[in-house]
């Protein structure tokens, strides 16, 4: 009996603004209109909303991105990757920091907008999520931005359905190895590390990875390896939820 193949990759599309039309979340998972804490709120990332505010704020700082797997040398580019590889993507969900300390509860979205955070990979029949981006802008580093944010996502994906959240088992983190900031974040919000996964991205051209091509058949660009942890279900019923709730009430 003969096999076909009718998979088709999404058209690729090339933006110097955000794409016209209702915009779709396209996520294989539930979507919650927002996640928050009393110092801040996650709401599902809306280009038209989000994306100028955001990559104003970005720009402003280019050491950001040193251990980012990607370069968003203008607005179109960081557009044209956002489409192409999380909009277009159902394993993956967007959501938009907001600081509710800043701009009306948050309602300003240019002074209240502190970064990116989001899912990757979520597998609902293996009850498995990945946590990223985590993208916090300068002006909100250093403060309970990060720990709340990671705390919300961590919650909605591990808490179960009667306390709000989807009940899923395991929850993981990859970061660059060499960005140790990274490392100990996830650490601090309970994750543990299970070992470096080798090769695991195709860096722009001219991004130091520290893997060389091998050969001049895998594409350009250098490799990356990836430190991976994760929480799981038994972490969290045995007192990392209380942890992260700790955190993200800290000053």
């Amino acid at each position: 009996m003969s096999v076909i193949n009718t998979y088709k990759p999404p058209a690729f599309q090339e933006l110097t603004e955000p794409a016209p039309g209702p915009f779709d979340i396209y996520f294989n998972g539930p979507v919650p209109e927002r996640l928050e804490s009393p110092r801040v709120r996650l709401v599902p990332y809306n280009p038209f909303v989000h994306s100028k505010a955001f990559f104003n704020e970005y720009r402003k700082s280019p050491e950001i991105e040193k251990y980012l797997p990607v370069t968003w040398s203008d607005y179109g580019t960081f557009l044209t990757w956002m489409q192409n590889n999380v909009h277009s993507d159902p394993k993956a969900l967007v959501f938009t920091i907001i600081d509710r300390a800043k701009g009306n509860d948050g309602e300003n979205i240019e002074e209240s907008i502190a970064g990116l955070i989001g899912y990757l990979n979520c597998a609902p029949r293996n009850l498995s999520v990945e946590i990223g981006p985590v993208i916090i802008l300068p002006r909100a580093q250093r403060t309970f931005v990060s720990s709340n944010a990671i705390g919300l996502v961590l919650k909605y994906a591990l808490d179960l359905p009667r306390d709000g959240g989807n009940g899923y088992r395991r929850v993981t983190w990859c970061a660059d190895p060499n960005n140790k900031a990274s490392v100990r974040a996830a650490e601090r919000m309970g994750f543990k590390i299970e070992g470096e996964m080798r090769w695991t991205w195709i860096l722009p051209v001219g991004k130091d990875g520290g893997l060389l091509p091998v050969d001049g058949m895998r594409r350009e660009g250098e490799g990356r390896n990836s430190t991976l942890l994760s929480l799981c279900w038994d972490d969290w019923e045995a007192g990392a939820r209380e942890h992260v709730e700790k955190m993200m009430e800290r000053v």
